[in-house]
């Protein structure tokens, strides 16, 4: 409970970043608040004041709650009345592309007040009961080695290249392991040999709910790099128009440089995972 609260009480700290912090004791010595390595710096300074993970929740009792707790008190809006929970009503087309479905919903909210909004859609979306795609978190392991896989690709919506963990769709009766596989060895030419979804019961994340209903399965795969197809440099298998650079990086060492030294945009996914490792390691 303490470790939640900690991080609860830091994530917006850490994500706030178009406003520059004020000039405390605590305040890093890095003075532009967008890198990496500001929020590195201060989520350093912070552990060594203690004064991020000091917060004892056991302070108040009141304010704990158990999960099933929160979770009725959400569902039924505090008054026990679970019709009051929003319900969509009925999706309407408005144009397609050859990728992409541009759509209105009609639903109702919790007031019983009719709405609408505009959303984005995958045109090879199966169902909205099985995931669009997965995100790879490749852990290269020998000895005392650590390592991870990054993609670096040109993406025209942002008008620039992005940093990014191995990702693609999941094809027609493919499961999220086998996607995992194939989509690892076709953008870094690296074979895995164990994938593991997370958590254990698979579990759907959303990737920008307010644009689109696009979800993700989050795969680790672990990577034997005793095995000869990942010995030397593995060979890519792109499609066409696909031109991907391949960052091998030590999640002991590399993460911060990789994320502050390069022109590439990180994906938000990819930014908060080193935020967690680098506050994972502090808090040991």
């Amino acid at each position: 409970m303490r470790t939640s609260l900690a991080l609860k009480r830091c994530i917006p700290l850490l994500l706030a970043s178009s406003r520059p912090l004020p000039a405390t004791s605590l305040s890093p010595s890095r003075s532009h608040p967008h890198s990496y390595s500001y929020w590195y710096d201060y989520v350093r300074s912070l552990r060594s004041s203690n004064a991020l993970f000091s917060h004892n929740s056991r302070s108040n009792p009141s304010t704990q709650l158990s999960m099933s707790q929160k979770e009725d008190a959400s569902a039924t809006d505090g008054n026990g009345d679970a019709d009051k929970l929003p319900r969509i009503d009925s999706v309407t087309p408005i144009a397609s592309t050859k990728w992409l479905s541009l759509q209105t919903m009609d639903y109702t909210d919790q007031e019983g007040k009719p709405r609408k909004w505009e959303l984005a859609t995958r045109t090879t979306k199966q169902s909205t009961e099985t995931a669009d795609a997965v995100v790879i978190v490749p852990i290269l392991r020998k000895d005392n080695i650590c390592d991870t896989l990054l993609v670096e690709q040109f993406r025209p919506p942002v008008r620039q290249s992005t940093m990014e963990f191995p990702a693609g769709l999941i094809d027609k009766d493919e499961s999220p392991e086998n996607a995992a596989l194939r989509e690892l060895r076709e953008e870094t030419g690296y074979v895995g040999e164990k994938c593991t979804v997370v958590p254990q019961v698979s579990r759907q994340v959303c990737m920008s709910p307010g644009l689109c209903d696009e979800t993700v399965h989050v795969v680790i795969v672990e990577v034997d790099l005793d095995n000869p197809y990942n010995r030397g440099t593995p060979e890519l298998d792109l499609d066409d128009g696909e031109y991907v650079t391949v960052h091998r990086v030590s999640l002991k060492e590399g993460m911060r440089k990789v994320l502050d030294g390069g022109s590439a945009m990180p994906i938000e996914g990819l930014y908060l995972f080193a935020v967690g490792l680098e506050l994972g390691m502090g808090m040991k």
